[in-house]
């Protein structure tokens, strides 16, 4: 008899010990306060110290915000599609965009933060802004790499591609920031 229930007991622990590896729920990471986009990126942006800063801009071309990141004006799509890389057909899926760019060189860092109207749609966004980004013509340059974060259980997707030093380093701040409600959906090499 104690055999039979040290059996039953040790099944159960294992199931449960099962159970418990698989693919983590992103619905169920803890979540942080965010107001906007903006400052999503700001408080990453807020974490880097003057070696690692660069000379960078938000908002769009109505509303600049130099040195931080900045609302985007997600009313004019072609100016998000064209600086923020958002593909046309996804633009109806965000409710709020910022973005956070190298003020010299957009190849070498672009950033944004998008706000989903329905935060089931984030892994559908970042599909798509890979895709779209994957497939642009550069002019000046490739970006070497791309990451693509969920924030708080989809409720933002984080795009940001451009030099490879640059996006570890954002990659480590934005997972030190955000924590567990941080979590990478894509990251490509570009080149």
């Amino acid at each position: 008899m104690k055999k039979k229930i040290m059996m039953i007991a040790m099944s159960m622990l294992l199931a449960f010990a099962v159970a418990g590896c698989g693919a983590k729920n992103t619905d169920d990471a803890p979540k942080v306060e965010v107001t906007d986009g903006a400052e999503l990126l700001n408080k990453v942006w807020d974490t880097y110290g003057e070696d690692q800063k660069f000379p960078a801009m938000g908002g769009d071309f109505n509303n600049p915000v130099d040195n931080a990141a900045g609302a985007f004006d997600i009313a004019d799509a072609e100016n998000l599609t064209y600086m923020l890389y958002i593909p046309a057909d996804s633009v109806e899926l965000i409710d709020g965009a910022a973005s956070l760019i190298h003020a010299m060189n957009t190849n070498t860092f672009t950033g944004a933060a998008f706000h989903l109207a329905d935060a089931s749609k984030a892994q559908m966004l970042a599909d798509s802004l890979k895709e779209n980004i994957s497939n642009t013509q550069w002019m000046c340059g490739f970006p070497d790499k791309l990451v693509i974060f969920s924030v708080n259980g989809g409720e933002y997707v984080v795009s940001a591609f451009g030099n490879g030093e640059i996006m570890d380093n954002f990659k480590t701040k934005l997972t030190e920031v955000y924590g567990e409600s941080a979590v990478l959906l894509i990251e490509e090499n570009l080149v």
